[in-house]
Protein backbone atom coordinates (compact mmCIF):
# COMPACT_ATOMS: atom_id res chain seq x y z
CA UNK A 1 0.00 0.00 0.00
CA UNK A 2 0.82 3.39 -0.22
CA UNK A 3 4.12 5.20 -1.14
CA UNK A 4 4.37 8.70 -2.53
CA UNK A 5 7.40 10.40 -3.85
CA UNK A 6 10.04 12.14 -1.20
CA UNK A 7 13.03 13.85 -2.44
CA UNK A 8 16.22 14.24 -1.25
CA UNK A 9 17.78 17.65 -0.69
CA UNK A 10 21.26 19.05 -0.23
CA UNK A 11 23.14 15.75 0.07
CA UNK A 12 26.32 17.52 1.28
CA UNK A 13 28.42 16.94 -1.06
CA UNK A 14 31.68 18.29 -0.33
CA UNK A 15 35.04 18.43 -1.76
CA UNK A 16 38.75 18.21 -0.97
CA UNK A 17 38.23 15.88 1.90
CA UNK A 18 39.90 12.07 1.19
CA UNK A 19 37.62 10.65 3.75
CA UNK A 20 34.64 11.06 1.43
CA UNK A 21 37.11 9.83 -1.66
CA UNK A 22 35.23 6.83 -1.98
CA UNK A 23 31.54 7.13 -2.60
CA UNK A 24 28.70 5.34 -4.54
CA UNK A 25 25.44 6.66 -6.16
CA UNK A 26 22.69 3.87 -7.08
CA UNK A 27 19.45 3.69 -8.89
CA UNK A 28 17.12 1.15 -9.30
CA UNK A 29 14.25 -0.45 -9.46
CA UNK A 30 12.34 -2.25 -6.53
CA UNK A 31 9.10 -3.26 -4.45
CA UNK A 32 7.17 -1.71 -7.15
CA UNK A 33 9.02 1.36 -7.07
CA UNK A 34 11.80 3.88 -8.07
CA UNK A 35 15.42 3.54 -5.38
CA UNK A 36 18.20 5.39 -4.86
CA UNK A 37 21.46 4.76 -2.60
CA UNK A 38 24.12 7.34 -1.81
CA UNK A 39 26.71 6.46 0.43
CA UNK A 40 30.22 7.84 1.35
CA UNK A 41 33.61 5.69 2.81
CA UNK A 42 35.33 3.03 3.01
CA UNK A 43 33.79 -0.18 0.70
CA UNK A 44 30.98 2.23 -0.47
CA UNK A 45 30.25 0.96 -3.71
CA UNK A 46 30.50 -2.72 -2.32
CA UNK A 47 27.86 -1.97 -0.21
CA UNK A 48 25.83 0.32 -2.29
CA UNK A 49 25.58 -4.10 -4.48
CA UNK A 50 25.10 -5.38 -1.70
CA UNK A 51 21.84 -3.41 -0.15
CA UNK A 52 20.52 -3.47 -3.76
CA UNK A 53 20.68 -7.48 -3.15
CA UNK A 54 19.03 -7.19 0.10
CA UNK A 55 16.01 -5.03 -1.85
CA UNK A 56 15.70 -7.35 -3.99
CA UNK A 57 15.71 -10.13 -1.27
CA UNK A 58 13.40 -8.89 0.67
CA UNK A 59 10.73 -8.32 -1.73
CA UNK A 60 11.15 -11.55 -3.48
CA UNK A 61 10.51 -12.77 0.46
CA UNK A 62 7.68 -10.18 1.13
CA UNK A 63 5.59 -10.05 -1.71
CA UNK A 64 1.89 -10.70 -1.43
CA UNK A 65 1.77 -10.14 -5.18
CA UNK A 66 3.84 -13.30 -5.48
CA UNK A 67 2.08 -16.44 -5.02
CA UNK A 68 5.85 -18.43 -4.55
CA UNK A 69 6.61 -16.02 -1.70
CA UNK A 70 6.63 -16.49 2.16
CA UNK A 71 3.45 -14.47 2.43
CA UNK A 72 1.75 -15.90 -1.18
CA UNK A 73 1.96 -19.08 0.61
CA UNK A 74 0.80 -18.08 3.86
CA UNK A 75 -2.07 -16.13 2.03
CA UNK A 76 -3.46 -19.86 0.91
CA UNK A 77 -3.14 -21.46 3.95
CA UNK A 78 0.34 -23.30 3.26
CA UNK A 79 2.09 -24.17 6.47
CA UNK A 80 5.96 -22.67 6.32
CA UNK A 81 8.99 -23.00 8.52
CA UNK A 82 9.74 -19.41 9.57
CA UNK A 83 12.99 -18.00 10.46
CA UNK A 84 13.45 -16.28 13.76
CA UNK A 85 14.05 -12.78 11.63
CA UNK A 86 10.80 -13.83 9.61
CA UNK A 87 8.60 -14.36 12.10
CA UNK A 88 9.72 -11.41 14.15
CA UNK A 89 8.85 -9.50 11.27
CA UNK A 90 5.20 -10.62 11.42
CA UNK A 91 5.00 -10.16 14.93
CA UNK A 92 5.52 -6.69 14.94
CA UNK A 93 3.15 -5.71 12.13
CA UNK A 94 0.34 -7.53 13.98
CA UNK A 95 2.39 -5.50 17.41
CA UNK A 96 1.71 -2.71 15.67
CA UNK A 97 -1.47 -3.12 14.24
CA UNK A 98 -2.93 -3.51 17.80
CA UNK A 99 -0.75 -0.02 18.83
CA UNK A 100 -3.24 1.73 16.29
CA UNK A 101 -6.14 0.41 17.58
CA UNK A 102 -6.12 -1.52 14.18
CA UNK A 103 -5.38 1.56 11.76
CA UNK A 104 -2.68 -0.26 10.30
CA UNK A 105 -3.84 -3.32 9.55
CA UNK A 106 -0.70 -6.15 8.17
CA UNK A 107 -3.52 -8.11 6.01
CA UNK A 108 -5.59 -5.93 3.80
CA UNK A 109 -4.08 -8.12 0.59
CA UNK A 110 -7.23 -8.91 0.20
CA UNK A 111 -9.04 -5.50 -0.17
CA UNK A 112 -6.50 -3.63 -2.35
CA UNK A 113 -6.76 -6.32 -4.43
CA UNK A 114 -10.08 -6.06 -5.05
CA UNK A 115 -10.01 -2.51 -6.04
CA UNK A 116 -7.18 -3.48 -8.64
CA UNK A 117 -4.36 -1.44 -6.76
CA UNK A 118 -1.77 -4.07 -7.32
CA UNK A 119 -1.95 -4.30 -11.34
CA UNK A 120 -3.45 -0.68 -11.95
CA UNK A 121 -6.55 -2.27 -13.02
CA UNK A 122 -8.74 0.01 -10.79
CA UNK A 123 -12.09 -0.53 -10.28
CA UNK A 124 -15.12 0.22 -7.71
CA UNK A 125 -15.82 -2.82 -6.30
CA UNK A 126 -19.16 -4.21 -5.07
CA UNK A 127 -19.67 -4.03 -1.43
CA UNK A 128 -20.48 -7.74 -1.46
CA UNK A 129 -16.52 -8.25 -2.98
CA UNK A 130 -15.24 -5.90 -0.43
CA UNK A 131 -17.25 -7.50 2.68
CA UNK A 132 -15.72 -10.95 1.24
CA UNK A 133 -12.43 -9.56 1.06
CA UNK A 134 -12.24 -8.13 4.68
CA UNK A 135 -12.85 -11.39 5.69
CA UNK A 136 -10.35 -13.13 4.51
CA UNK A 137 -7.80 -11.97 6.14
CA UNK A 138 -4.76 -12.12 3.70
CA UNK A 139 -0.92 -10.76 4.63
CA UNK A 140 0.61 -7.74 2.97
CA UNK A 141 3.09 -5.78 4.19
CA UNK A 142 3.01 -3.33 1.10
CA UNK A 143 2.39 -0.58 4.10
CA UNK A 144 5.86 -1.56 6.39
CA UNK A 145 8.34 -3.54 4.40
CA UNK A 146 10.23 -0.63 2.87
CA UNK A 147 10.61 0.50 6.39
CA UNK A 148 12.05 -2.54 7.24
CA UNK A 149 14.05 -2.45 4.13
CA UNK A 150 15.37 0.66 5.35
CA UNK A 151 16.23 -0.07 9.35
CA UNK A 152 17.60 -3.34 8.39
CA UNK A 153 19.96 -1.46 5.39
CA UNK A 154 21.07 1.11 8.72
CA UNK A 155 21.82 -2.18 10.73
CA UNK A 156 24.16 -3.59 7.65
CA UNK A 157 25.91 -0.69 7.24
CA UNK A 158 26.71 -0.26 10.95
CA UNK A 159 28.76 -3.41 10.05
CA UNK A 160 30.96 -1.66 7.04
CA UNK A 161 32.94 0.76 6.95
CA UNK A 162 30.65 3.38 5.33
CA UNK A 163 30.88 6.38 7.28
CA UNK A 164 27.48 7.95 6.19
CA UNK A 165 24.58 7.77 3.40
CA UNK A 166 20.74 8.26 2.19
CA UNK A 167 18.91 5.87 0.96
CA UNK A 168 15.43 7.10 -1.01
CA UNK A 169 13.33 3.98 -0.92
CA UNK A 170 10.35 5.12 -2.58
CA UNK A 171 8.38 7.11 -0.67
CA UNK A 172 10.65 6.11 2.52
CA UNK A 173 14.19 8.13 2.99
CA UNK A 174 16.55 6.62 5.41
CA UNK A 175 19.82 8.25 6.51
CA UNK A 176 22.45 6.89 8.34
CA UNK A 177 25.03 8.58 10.12
CA UNK A 178 26.24 11.79 10.54
CA UNK A 179 26.91 14.94 8.25
CA UNK A 180 30.54 15.70 9.02
CA UNK A 181 29.90 19.30 9.34
CA UNK A 182 27.38 19.08 11.64
CA UNK A 183 24.26 20.29 9.86
CA UNK A 184 21.29 18.24 9.46
CA UNK A 185 20.19 15.94 6.42
CA UNK A 186 17.68 17.97 4.00
CA UNK A 187 14.44 15.91 3.31
CA UNK A 188 11.57 17.49 0.95
CA UNK A 189 7.58 16.37 1.23
CA UNK A 190 6.26 16.32 -1.47
CA UNK A 191 3.47 18.80 -2.10
CA UNK A 192 0.29 16.77 -2.63
CA UNK A 193 -0.54 19.53 -5.08
CA UNK A 194 1.92 19.76 -7.28
CA UNK A 195 5.26 19.12 -8.15
CA UNK A 196 7.43 21.20 -5.76
CA UNK A 197 8.71 20.35 -2.36
CA UNK A 198 5.66 21.22 0.19
CA UNK A 199 8.55 22.31 3.36
CA UNK A 200 11.79 20.42 4.18
CA UNK A 201 12.65 18.41 7.22
CA UNK A 202 15.86 18.65 8.67
CA UNK A 203 17.02 15.07 11.26
CA UNK A 204 20.28 14.16 12.40
CA UNK A 205 21.56 11.04 12.33
CA UNK A 206 20.31 7.60 11.89
CA UNK A 207 16.61 8.20 11.19
CA UNK A 208 13.41 6.99 9.07
CA UNK A 209 11.07 9.84 7.09
CA UNK A 210 8.24 8.24 5.49
CA UNK A 211 5.14 10.05 4.01
CA UNK A 212 1.67 8.63 3.07
CA UNK A 213 -0.34 10.12 0.74
CA UNK A 214 -3.20 9.65 -1.20
CA UNK A 215 -2.01 10.97 -4.91
CA UNK A 216 0.17 8.50 -5.66
CA UNK A 217 -2.16 5.58 -6.54
CA UNK A 218 -5.42 6.81 -7.09
CA UNK A 219 -8.19 7.28 -9.89
CA UNK A 220 -11.45 8.79 -10.18
CA UNK A 221 -15.20 6.87 -11.56
CA UNK A 222 -18.12 8.50 -11.87
CA UNK A 223 -16.55 11.90 -10.35
CA UNK A 224 -15.68 10.27 -7.73
CA UNK A 225 -11.86 9.97 -6.20
CA UNK A 226 -10.43 7.00 -4.95
CA UNK A 227 -7.05 6.29 -3.81
CA UNK A 228 -4.99 3.63 -2.24
CA UNK A 229 -5.12 3.82 1.67
CA UNK A 230 -8.02 1.79 2.62
CA UNK A 231 -9.57 2.05 5.55
CA UNK A 232 -9.46 -1.00 7.26
CA UNK A 233 -13.07 -1.11 8.94
CA UNK A 234 -14.85 -0.34 6.28
CA UNK A 235 -12.69 -1.35 3.29
CA UNK A 236 -12.98 1.97 1.84
CA UNK A 237 -10.70 4.38 0.57
CA UNK A 238 -10.07 6.22 4.52
CA UNK A 239 -11.73 9.66 4.63
CA UNK A 240 -10.01 11.32 7.15
CA UNK A 241 -9.66 14.76 5.35
CA UNK A 242 -5.82 14.41 5.03
CA UNK A 243 -3.71 14.03 2.03
CA UNK A 244 -0.52 13.33 3.50
CA UNK A 245 1.39 12.30 6.76
CA UNK A 246 5.20 12.12 7.64
CA UNK A 247 6.26 10.45 10.19
CA UNK A 248 9.85 11.13 11.42
CA UNK A 249 11.12 7.82 13.64
CA UNK A 250 14.69 5.70 14.64
CA UNK A 251 12.70 2.75 13.32
CA UNK A 252 11.71 2.54 9.95
CA UNK A 253 8.84 -0.38 9.92
CA UNK A 254 7.36 2.03 13.08
CA UNK A 255 7.62 4.88 10.67
CA UNK A 256 6.27 3.33 8.15
CA UNK A 257 3.17 1.85 9.55
CA UNK A 258 2.38 4.64 11.77
CA UNK A 259 2.49 7.10 8.32
CA UNK A 260 -0.47 4.79 7.42
CA UNK A 261 -2.49 4.12 10.38
CA UNK A 262 -2.01 8.02 11.05
CA UNK A 263 -3.52 8.99 7.79
CA UNK A 264 -6.56 6.64 8.58
CA UNK A 265 -6.93 7.89 11.78
CA UNK A 266 -7.41 11.75 10.95
CA UNK A 267 -5.65 14.78 12.48
CA UNK A 268 -7.96 14.72 15.82
CA UNK A 269 -6.89 10.98 16.36
CA UNK A 270 -3.77 11.14 14.78
CA UNK A 271 -2.34 14.15 16.91
CA UNK A 272 -3.74 12.03 20.12
CA UNK A 273 -2.36 8.99 19.57
CA UNK A 274 1.08 11.29 19.32
CA UNK A 275 0.61 12.93 22.56
CA UNK A 276 0.36 9.14 24.03
CA UNK A 277 3.25 8.56 22.29
CA UNK A 278 7.07 9.05 23.00
CA UNK A 279 8.99 7.47 19.75
CA UNK A 280 8.15 9.71 16.69
CA UNK A 281 7.00 12.75 15.50
CA UNK A 282 4.63 13.55 12.32
CA UNK A 283 3.52 16.40 9.98
CA UNK A 284 -0.06 16.35 8.88
CA UNK A 285 -1.39 17.77 5.43
CA UNK A 286 -5.43 18.37 5.25
CA UNK A 287 -7.37 18.60 2.30
CA UNK A 288 -7.78 21.76 2.77
CA UNK A 289 -4.31 22.93 2.74
CA UNK A 290 -3.28 23.21 6.34
CA UNK A 291 0.13 21.97 7.85
CA UNK A 292 0.63 20.51 11.28
CA UNK A 293 3.70 19.59 12.48
CA UNK A 294 4.38 17.79 15.74
CA UNK A 295 6.71 19.87 18.26
CA UNK A 296 9.98 18.16 18.06
CA UNK A 297 10.09 18.64 13.85
CA UNK A 298 12.29 20.97 12.22
CA UNK A 299 10.44 22.08 9.93
CA UNK A 300 11.43 24.74 7.29
CA UNK A 301 10.11 26.32 3.59
CA UNK A 302 6.01 26.64 4.42
CA UNK A 303 3.81 28.03 7.60
CA UNK A 304 2.37 25.71 9.65
CA UNK A 305 1.14 24.94 12.90
CA UNK A 306 3.08 23.40 15.78
CA UNK A 307 0.94 20.75 17.65
CA UNK A 308 2.05 20.56 21.35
Amino acid sequence: MKRLFCAVLACLLLSGCGWFEQKADVDFWCMDTFMNVKLWGSGAEKAAGELQTMMNDLHTTWSAANEQSLLGKLNVGMEVALTDEQQAVLDRAQALSRRTGGAFDPKMRAVSRAWGFYNLAYRVPEQADIDAALALEQWDLGAAMKGYAGEKAAAYLEQTGVDRGILSLGGNIQTYGEKPDGTPWQIAIQNPYGEDALGIISVQGTKSVVTSGSYQRCFEANGQFYHHILDPETGYPADSGLVSVTVICDEGMTADALSTALFVMGLEDGVEFWRSSDDFEAVFVTEDGGIYATAGVALSGCSYEVIQ
